[in-house]
């Protein structure tokens, strides 16, 4: 009786002990398993953020560009109107010189005028002396024009050096002369001037040379007023080749929308697909092929060697 007992309930409690056995696990797979679904709503919620910010990135990109653009044109415009504003100016600046050159011109060529017709009625003795004083009184008003027309030229046109000089040495052979002038008047009113005098000759003289001063004045004025228009013609073609190249060095290409759709990187895949990649076996590595067309052995993974024992199963044939 005893050993048909132990028979017996050894069965049951061994078939008790593996249906336990059999729950535990079964929990514990159940309890894995819900940790997986877990995981894996958490690799999708983390899937669909990477989405929505790739997607947020490439339409900041796109703004970005299209901002971009917009800042070129703005660019481009700004420059254009920098371009007009300086021609403009330019312009103003060289019609200024052109005038204020015109009128000291003029106005030492009226000066040089009243000076010979001074000198030419003062040394006529059949002129009446208030013809003498009529030339004497335009002469001081054609001196006074030159003077405030001189001072005003050179401070609004800051003529170069070379000019200054000519300036300043006709109107130093002014001065002389409007000394002499004086002495000359004054010798006429008290009819003490002889012809052929030192006087006479000094005046002449002194004439001349005002006259070379006033030629030389006008030369510089007209070599200045060239250069500086050759100058200026020279800036604004290389003013304009700088603009051409510019344009053709920065200006964007056709669309930057479509280069940053280009660019925008691809969606991250899903937990699915991730879990389905990496259970994936790697291919193998096709050999290389050298330029002379011989293949060549692929050194990343060598061939190992078989075992005997795995060669003798392979071997055995299989059971009928």
């Amino acid at each position: 009786m005893g050993t048909e007992v132990w028979v017996t309930w050894i069965p049951a409690v061994l078939a008790l002990v593996a249906a336990g056995v059999s729950g535990w696990l079964l929990w514990s797979a159940r309890k894995t398993a819900a940790e997986a679904i877990r995981r894996t709503e958490a690799v999708h919620r983390l899937a669909a953020a990477v989405e929505a910010n790739a997607e947020k990135t490439g339409r900041a990109a796109t703004t970005a560009a299209e901002q971009a653009e917009r800042a070129w044109e703005q660019v481009k415009l700004s420059r254009s109107q920098l371009d007009e504003a300086r021609e403009e100016r330019h312009v103003s600046t060289q019609a200024e010189q052109w005038e204020w050159a015109y009128a000291l011109t003029t106005a030492a060529r009226e000066l040089v005028n009243s000076c010979h017709e001074l000198i030419r009625m003062s040394l006529d003795t059949q002129v009446a002396p208030h013809y003498r004083t009529a030339a004497d009184r335009h002469y001081r008003q054609a001196g006074q024009r030159w003077q405030d027309t001189m001072i005003k030229a050179i401070s609004r046109t800051q003529p170069p050096l070379e000019m200054q000089q000519q300036v300043a040495t006709f109107a130093e052979v002014h001065q002389r002369l409007h000394g002499q002038l004086g002495v000359l008047l004054r010798a006429v009113e008290t009819n003490t001037l002889t012809e052929g005098d030192t006087l006479t000759k000094q005046i002449h003289g002194m004439r001349h040379e005002l006259n070379n001063a006033h030629r030389n004045l006008q030369r510089i004025v007209s070599s200045n007023l060239s250069s500086t228009s050759a100058q200026a013609a020279q800036a604004a073609q290389a003013n304009s080749a700088q603009q051409t190249q510019l344009n053709q060095a920065v200006t964007p290409g056709p669309s930057h929308a479509a280069q940053q759709t280009q660019l925008t990187p691809a969606a991250a895949p899903s937990a699915s697909q991730a879990s389905a990649a990496q259970t994936q076996l790697t291919p193998a590595i096709p050999p290389s092929t050298s330029q002379n067309g011989r293949p060549q052995q692929a050194h990343a993974n060598p061939p190992q060697p078989v075992d005997p024992s795995t060669q003798q199963i392979a071997n055995r044939p299989a059971r009928a």
